[in-house]
C-alpha cells in the first residue's frame, strides 16, 4: 500500500513539474519601468557582453565584453559613454544573459533604454518581464522574513497592479519606480524568500467579472480598510472596506504627530489653500471606516477653511501624517494628531496579510478575504482582461 502511494505521489509531482516547464516556456509580459527621470547624468556600468542599438530603428550599433563604470552626459552630438558619443536620442542597452547592467549603483536585469527627452535631460527606461519585475518590488512592500503565504498575496496583489498600470503605445513607460506605481530597486533588491514568492504565484492575478482589478494596497488599515470610492472614482465589491483584526501588531497601528499651527498653515498657503494664522482644526466628517473625510481649519479673524481629509493629508506628506484615521487634540499654538494605521486603507492590509498568514490562512484566502468578490487567473491561460476600471493614482 505504501509503495501505491509513494508512486502515486511521484506520478503527481511529475504532472506538477512538467505542466510548470510547459508554463515556464510561455512568453511572460513585458513591463516599462522608468528608473530614472529628467537627470543631467547617470552612472552606468555593464558586467559582461552587451550590445548597444539605435532606440528608433533597433539596429545594432556596436558591441563590446564590458564596460566598466562610466558618466553618462548628453552632448550637442549625442549621448556621450564612456569615451565615445552615440549620436541618437534613444540608445538601447541589450546585456547578455549572464551580464548585469549597473545604473546609479543599482542592478537590473532585462534591456535598458536611454532616452534624451526634450527638456535635454536623461530617462531612463527598464523592460522587464513582469516576474522579473515584482521580485524586484517585493523586497521594497514587506519583509523577506514574513510568512511565505503572506509574501504570496503581495506576489499577486503587485503582479495584477502592475498588469493593470500597463500603459498603451502612446507613453514611454508603464510604471514609475516610486510609491506612485510601486517601489523597485532591480536586481539588486531581489532575496531569496521574495523570488520563490513570485515563482510560486507565477502568472497569478485578480480579476472581477473578467476585468483586471486595480488591487491596492497599502501598509496597516488600523481596522477596518477604506472604501475606493472614498478616495477615488471607483466603485467595485472588492474594493470596499472590511474588518481587519489582524493588523493589530503592526508598528503603524498607533502613531502620534505634534505640528506648529504655524507650520500647518505656511503648508497650505504653499498648496493654494486660503488660510491665515490658525486658531482651531476640527474633524466635520469622517466615513464608515472612521477615517476623516472633511476637516474645518478656522484661523483667528474668523474665516473658516473646510478641506478633503485626503487633501489634507496630501498637503502634509504622506509619509508624515500616516492615515486619515486620527483624532485632533489642540495645544494651544501647536496640534496634536493621534491615529491609526498607514496609507490610504484600500485593498490589501498587508500587516494583516502577515497576520492572517501567521493563523495558518493561505495566501488565496488572504487575497479573498481583503478582495471580496474577486478571482485568481492566470494571465497566460487567457487573453488578457481589460481593466476593470480606468486607472487611479494612490498616494
Amino acid at each position: 500500500m505504501k509503495r501505491i502511494l509513494i508512486l502515486a505521489i511521484l506520478l503527481i509531482s511529475g504532472v506538477a513539474v512538467a505542466a510548470n516547464k510547459e508554463r515556464a516556456h510561455l512568453a511572460p509580459l513585458m513591463v516599462r519601468v522608468a528608473i530614472v527621470r529628467d537627470a543631467r547624468e547617470i552612472d552606468l556600468q555593464i558586467d559582461g557582453k552587451y550590445v548597444f542599438k539605435d532606440g528608433a530603428t533597433r539596429k545594432e550599433i556596436s558591441r563590446s565584453a564590458r564596460l566598466s563604470k562610466s558618466t553618462v552626459r548628453l552632448l550637442d552630438k549625442g549621448i556621450f559613454i564612456g569615451g565615445a558619443v552615440y549620436p541618437y536620442k534613444r540608445l538601447i542597452v541589450r546585456p547578455s544573459r549572464d551580464a548585469t547592467v549597473t545604473i546609479n549603483n543599482r542592478r537590473f536585469r532585462g534591456d535598458v533604454m536611454l532616452i534624451r527627452t526634450p527638456q535635454n535631460r536623461i530617462t531612463v527606461i527598464n523592460a522587464i518581464n513582469i516576474e522579473d519585475y515584482i521580485k524586484g518590488v517585493l523586497y521594497h512592500e514587506v519583509s523577506h522574513h514574513w510568512p511565505m503565504e503572506a509574501l504570496k498575496a503581495q506576489a499577486v496583489a503587485a503582479r495584477t497592479y502592475a498588469m493593470f498600470s500597463l500603459a498603451g503605445s502612446d507613453k514611454e513607460y508603464d510604471v514609475t519606480n516610486d510609491i506612485y506605481s510601486q517601489v523597485y530597486g532591480g536586481k539588486t533588491s531581489e532575496r531569496y524568500r521574495t523570488g520563490l514568492a513570485v515563482d510560486r504565484t507565477a502568472g497569478e492575478i485578480l480579476v472581477y467579472k473578467d476585468k483586471v482589478l486595480p488591487a491596492y494596497f497599502h501598509a496597516t488599515c488600523g481596522g477596518m480598510t477604506e472604501d475606493a470610492k472614498e478616495l477615488w472614482n471607483i466603485d467595485l465589491p472588492p474594493l470596499r472596506g472590511v474588518t481587519c483584526p489582524y493588523c493589530k501588531d503592526s508598528p503603524h497601528m498607533h502613531w502620534k504627530k505634534n505640528f506648529r499651527l504655524k507650520d500647518v498653515q505656511e503648508t497650505l498657503n504653499k498648496r493654494g489653500y486660503k488660510t491665515g494664522p490658525i486658531k482651531d482644526i476640527a474633524v466635520v466628517d469622517r466615513d464608515r471606516s472612521e477615517r476623516i473625510t472633511s476637516l474645518k481649519i478656522t484661523s483667528r479673524d474668523g474665516q473658516e477653511l473646510v478641506i478633503k481629509g485626503k487633501d489634507f493629508r496630501e498637503a502634509m506628506g504622506p509619509n508624515i501624517l500616516k492615515s486619515n484615521n486620527y483624532e485632533v487634540h489642540m495645544q494651544g499654538y501647536y496640534v496634536d494628531l493621534v491615529g491609526k494605521g498607514w496609507g490610504h486603507g484600500v485593498g490589501l492590509c498587508q500587516w494583516g496579510a502577515r497576520g492572517m498568514a501567521l493563523e495558518q490562512f493561505n495566501y488565496k484566502k488572504i487575497l479573498g478575504y481583503y478582495y471580496p468578490g474577486s478571482e485568481i487567473v492566470d494571465y497566460h491561460d487567457k487573453a488578457a482582461p481589460d481593466k476593470a476600471v480606468p486607472a487611479q493614482q494612490p498616494e
